[in-house]
């Protein structure tokens, strides 16, 4: 330097605290480049990044305010960076070195829950959460979050306990209603699993995934009505879930209620006319209304031309055709549902063969088909087929008088 002589920068004793000075230095570098890319990613703002006596970064905004930036946020804020970018190795790197340096640095152990989340480290999401945690301990976000950490490592009384302080401080909490009834529904408690989900469902009232798990809770109970009430809710709620109409007509035929199921399964094969199982539904249903029995063999029909042969099916089917006095085509059914089959249903498709035969007066071979009856030992069917082979031979002897009568 020109004047007076300069510092000779090789005698390192003329520069008292270099190593302090250094430090500085490079934290005063550090927040200079962190402030230039944050300030490109958001825009590019034009504050000036200088250091102070602190070690703390200093900025200054277009108005001349300086705010005061500390290393621990400088490492938080290029996790949130990281974070956008989906780097979650860093961004877990970035917060732990944040919450080293400040102990108590509540965004960042909250943060690094949630990240541990992310990437399935539930362990490490407990950790930070229970930090998060001890320094706000009212927060309900960090109680929610640990509940579904211990639910994650399933432990079920853990998760039970944090969601009980959920609903401790807010007696309608859907998170923890819903997290509890899904507890006790694991721990097979029907009870307490439906006293909290109808709590969820009475703090959210369109919550179809649990009206619907209310349904099946109730019909584990026995209890249909209640089963077809929230079912009903469920179809109501989400219109366009065809699993609740399909559960909704199944429970009305369960209680033999024709009636009311005869419209859902309408809807249902309009709405899904290749659907086999819908038109089967509907066959049997028809199956069952003296008023409408007519129009279930077109179901019926329907049912095998779509799923080939089914011998339940082809003698329900030729059961309809006897009722509706259609003989021979009873008698094409039950040949149809015997071909091939390994004899499941054929007690009653050899009845249903024999019951058309003796309208048609052949009475040998129907006492031949009812024989064929008992041959299969199905006890469903031994004691009708014993009384209608005693009945054929009393219908063959009438038959007989009256034609020598003739």
């Amino acid at each position: 330097m020109g004047g007076g002589g300069g510092v000779n920068p090789g005698h390192t004793d003329l520069w008292p605290g270099k190593g302090e000075i250094v430090k500085k230095a490079l934290v005063l570098l550090s927040g200079i480049v962190f402030l230039a890319v944050f300030g490109c990613a958001s825009g590019g703002n034009k504050d000036v990044a200088t250091g102070d006596e602190s070690g703390k970064m200093t900025s200054k905004d277009e108005a001349g305010f300086e705010r005061n930036i500390t290393p621990a946020k400088i490492h938080y804020q290029s996790a949130l960076q990281f974070l956008s970018a989906s780097n979650y190795d860093e961004a877990v790197s970035q917060l732990k070195t944040a919450t080293a340096l400040e102990p108590n640095f509540l965004d960042a152990w909250a943060e690094l829950g949630r990240t541990y989340m992310k990437i399935k480290n539930f362990q490490g999401s407990i950790d930070a959460y229970h930090k998060a945690l001890a320094l706000s301990p009212n927060n309900a976000s960090f109680i929610g979050s640990l509940g579904r950490a211990y639910l994650q490592v399933e432990n079920m009384d853990k998760a039970e306990e944090f969601y009980g302080k959920l609903i401790s401080m807010d007696s309608l909490s859907y998170d923890g209603h819903v997290s509890l009834g899904f507890i006790y529904l694991k721990k097979n408690d029907t009870d307490r699993a439906i006293y909290h989900y109808e709590m969820a469902v009475t703090a959210q009232p369109d919550d179809a995934t649990s009206i619907g798990t209310l349904a099946s809770l109730y019909e584990k109970k026995g209890n249909d009505d209640k089963r077809i009430e929230y079912l009903k809710r469920a179809t109501e709620v989400a219109p366009d879930n065809y699993r609740f109409k399909v559960q909704l007509g199944s429970a009305y035929m369960k209680k033999k209620d024709f009636e009311n199921a005869l419209p859902v399964f309408e809807e249902l094969t309009k709405q899904f006319p290749d659907e086999a199982a819908y038109h089967q539904n509907l066959g049997l249903v028809l199956s069952q209304m003296p008023d409408r029995r007519a129009q279930a063999p077109v179901e019926l029909e329907r049912t095998l031309e779509l799923k080939g042969n089914d011998p339940y099916i082809s003698g329900i089917l030729a059961l309809v055709y006897n009722d509706l006095g259609q003989y021979q085509k009873a008698i094409a059914s039950a040949k149809r549902g015997l071909e091939g089959n390994s004899g499941q249903s054929a007690a009653l498709l050899y009845y249903q063969w024999g019951a058309a035969l003796s309208k048609l007066e052949s009475f040998d071979e129907s006492i031949a088909m009812f024989e064929r009856v008992l041959a299969t030992k199905d006890p469903q069917w031994i004691d009708s087929a014993k009384k209608q082979i005693d009945r054929q031979v009393r219908l063959k002897k009438i038959a007989e008088q009256k034609k020598a009568q003739g």
